[in-house]
C-alpha cells in the first residue's frame, strides 16, 4: 500500500514537493485554504491567474527553478534574453547598463564592473579589490556579516554613499526585497556571488512572456491530477493534532480531520504557527523560533499600454519611489507590459491607485524618454504586505531546517533555510528538500 502524503499549503514549495513525491508512487493531498494555487506568487481577485503579484525575472544561478521548468516542457518562455543587462536609472537621468563580457566567472564581473559608469571610478577600483581578496580568501571574510547591515560593511570597505545609494541599494531591493539599512552584510554577500561571481550564466537574465500561472502552476497542477494525487482548494486547516510526539492528523475549518502517514507544512511562517497547539509553539524552540521573523512589503503597479516599447527591459531606479522596473511584450506581441516595484516601504499602501498609477507613469517616462504620449489600455496595483522574508541581521539563525522535532512532519516554504533569500527559487529548492526527506526515509 503506498504511503501517505498530506501537504498543506498550495504554493511552488508545497506543489513541488507534491509532485516529487506523486511521481514516485506516493499517496498525496494538496490542501490550500484559498480558491487558486500559487499563494503569493499571483495577485488576488478573480483574474488573478492573469496576473502576477510581481513580474517574474528568471536569472542562471536559479537552477531549480529551470530544471523545473525544463521537466515541465515550459522552459522556452524563460530562456534567456539576448543582450538582456541590469539597467541603472540614475539621478539626472543618467543610464549605466552592468555588462558581462565573455570571460569566464570571476573576470566576467571585474571586467564589467570597470566599465560600469554607475560607480565612481575610486569605488569601481575599491569593489574590485573586494572581490579580488574575496575570491582568494585574504583576509577571508569577517564571520560577523550576519550581525551587521549591509550599509554598515560597504561604508567600511569604503563604498561612498553615492556608490551604496545609486547602485547598491537598488541592486539589494531588486535580489533581497530590502535596502542596505535592513539587509544583512551576509545576505548581500551571499547574493552577489551567488549570482557575479561563481559562473558566468548565473547573471544572465529572462523576463518569461508568460505568467507564472500558465509557466509553473498550471502545468504542474495538471501533472499532479496525471500522477493520481488529490488537490483540495478552499480547504483550510486550523489545527495540527500532535500525540506521542508525532502528528495524528489535521483538523479542518469545516470540522473534518485528514490523517498521513508523512506530512510537509508548505505554510507562510505565520500561517504556520497560527495552527499550531499552544503546547507546541511554547515548548519547542524550532518553532518559538519563528516568531523572531518578518516580512517585507512589496507593491506592484501593472500597465498596460498600446505603444510597442523596447522590450524586454529591467531597469533599477536609484533614489525613486519605485525601485524597479520590468518590460515585456503585451499579448501576441501587441503593446508592451510594464510593471514597476517598490519594495519595503509600506506607507506606499496608504495611497490610492490612481495616485500610485501616476507616480509609475512617471518613472515609466524616466525610462523611455519621449513616452509621455502613450495610451494606457489597463493597469492594476498589488499590494502584498508579506512578500518577502526581512533578511535583516541575525534572520538566518531563525529559518528552520525541513526536519520538525516531530518525525513524520516537515516545514517548507521559500522562507524556511534555504540558504537563499526568501525568492521563488528558495521556495522550489525547500519543497524538493521536503520531498527528498521523505523518499530518504523510505529506503
Amino acid at each position: 500500500m503506498a504511503h501517505t502524503v498530506l501537504i498543506i499549503g498550495g504554493g511552488p514549495a508545497g506543489l513541488t514537493a507534491a509532485w516529487r513525491l506523486a511521481t514516485q508512487g506516493y499517496a498525496v493531498t494538496l490542501i490550500e485554504r484559498s480558491e487558486r494555487l500559487g499563494g503569493r506568487l499571483l495577485c488576488s481577485g478573480a483574474d488573478a491567474t492573469q496576473c502576477d503579484a510581481i513580474p517574474p525575472v528568471f536569472m542562471g544561478h536559479q537552477t531549480a527553478t529551470l530544471a523545473l521548468l525544463k521537466e515541465l516542457g515550459t522552459t522556452d518562455p524563460a530562456v534567456p534574453s539576448r543582450g538582456l543587462r541590469l539597467e541603472f536609472l540614475l539621478p539626472g537621468g543618467r543610464h549605466a547598463c552592468l555588462m558581462q563580457p565573455w570571460l569566464p566567472a570571476p573576470f566576467h564581473t571585474m571586467l564589467g564592473l570597470m566599465l560600469f559608469g554607475g560607480l565612481p571610478v575610486a569605488d569601481r577600483w575599491r569593489l574590485l579589490d573586494i572581490i579580488e581578496r574575496s575570491w582568494e580568501g585574504d583576509p577571508a571574510l569577517p564571520q560577523n556579516l550576519d550581525q551587521r547591515t549591509a550599509e554598515e560593511w560597504l561604508a567600511e570597505r569604503n563604498q561612498s554613499e553615492r556608490a551604496r545609494a545609486d547602485v547598491w541599494t537598488p541592486l539589494a531591493r531588486f535580489l533581497i526585497g530590502d535596502g542596505l539599512a535592513t539587509v544583512s552584510a551576509a545576505a548581500l554577500v551571499s547574493v552577489f556571488t551567488r549570482c557575479f561571481l561563481t559562473a558566468r550564466r548565473h547573471a544572465r537574465l529572462a523576463v518569461p512572456t508568460d505568467t507564472l500561472h500558465d509557466l509553473l502552476l498550471a502545468p504542474l497542477a495538471a501533472r499532479l491530477t496525471q500522477a493520481g494525487a488529490t488537490i483540495r482548494l478552499n480547504t483550510a486547516a486550523v489545527l495540527l493534532q500532535i500525540e506521542n510526539d508525532r502528528v495524528t492528523g489535521v483538523r479542518l475549518r469545516d470540522g473534518a480531520t485528514l490523517t498521513a502517514d508523512h506530512y510537509i507544512m508548505a505554510l507562510p511562517h505565520t500561517q504556520l504557527t497560527a495552527i499550531l497547539p499552544e503546547r507546541v509553539l511554547t515548548h519547542y524552540s524550532y518553532f518559538q523560533q519563528l516568531t523572531q521573523l518578518s516580512d517585507s512589503p512589496a507593491l506592484t503597479v501593472h500597465l498596460r499600454i498600446d505603444t510597442a516599447l523596447q522590450a524586454p527591459r529591467i531597469v533599477l531606479f536609484a533614489r525613486r519611489t519605485f525601485h524597479w522596473l520590468v518590460s515585456r511584450p503585451g499579448p501576441r506581441r501587441s503593446g508592451t507590459l510594464i510593471s514597476v516595484v517598490a519594495t519595503g516601504k509600506p506607507e506606499l499602501f496608504e495611497r490610492t491607485d490612481q495616485d500610485l498609477i501616476a507616480l509609475a507613469l512617471d518613472k515609466l517616462a524616466y525610462a523611455y524618454p519621449g513616452s509621455e504620449a502613450i495610451k494606457l489600455l489597463d493597469s492594476r496595483v498589488v499590494r502584498e504586505p508579506r512578500a518577502f522574508l526581512t533578511m535583516s541581521p541575525g534572520a538566518r539563525v531563525h529559518r528552520p531546517l525541513p526536519q520538525s522535532p516531530f518525525q513524520n512532519l516537515l516545514i517548507g516554504g521559500d522562507w524556511t533555510d534555504t540558504g537563499l533569500p526568501a525568492t521563488l527559487e528558495s521556495a522550489i529548492v525547500s519543497g524538493t528538500r521536503c520531498a527528498d526527506m521523505i523518499l530518504a526515509k523510505k529506503e
